[in-house]
């Protein structure tokens, strides 16, 4: 086996990386949504969990954006259905979490409204934050003046 790392090498490493990624993302989601809907576990066992996945995700997107990947693909048209996605999917794990603690129609209908405009707000601020990285490493690679393309 050849140790000469050249492109090809790099690029296959980086694939897998980002495959290995990719299922690390889905799994200990999986897990948490698991641990938390059908096991009704204490969020208390399952925090470390959390706080892996969480740090293993802000590790990966700011490292990114940082290097100069650009925040979503550059699709800045497509964003729109990613927050409502996971605005959609935050309320409604919220919701199943909370449903037998529930005893009126206006408590339920808060923990959905707190959970719309609190995904919401938490993702639109978390995409901006990755723009504003990716946008200090354009001035910083590329210079202030204008660009021409």
């Amino acid at each position: 086996m050849s140790t000469h790392r050249d492109e090809r090498i790099v690029a296959t490493h980086q694939r897998w990386a980002a495959r290995g990624m990719a299922i690390l993302f889905v799994a200990l989601a999986i897990d948490l949504i698991v641990r938390s809907l059908i096991l009704k576990q204490d969020p208390r066992q399952y925090l470390d969990i959390g706080l892996i996945w969480l740090a293993t995700v802000l590790y990966v997107s700011i490292g990114m954006t940082a290097s100069g990947v650009e925040p979503y693909g550059g699709e800045r048209s497509t964003i729109w259905l990613v927050i409502l996605t996971i605005v959609v999917t935050n309320t409604v794990v919220l919701t199943l979490m909370v449903i037998g603690e529930v005893h009126t129609w206006a408590h339920l209908i808060a923990i959905i409204t707190f959970g719309l405009i609190g995904g919401g707000a938490s993702v639109f601020l978390a995409l901006r934050s990755l723009r504003g990285i990716y946008a200090r490493w354009e001035r910083r690679t590329f210079g202030r003046g204008p660009r021409d393309e």
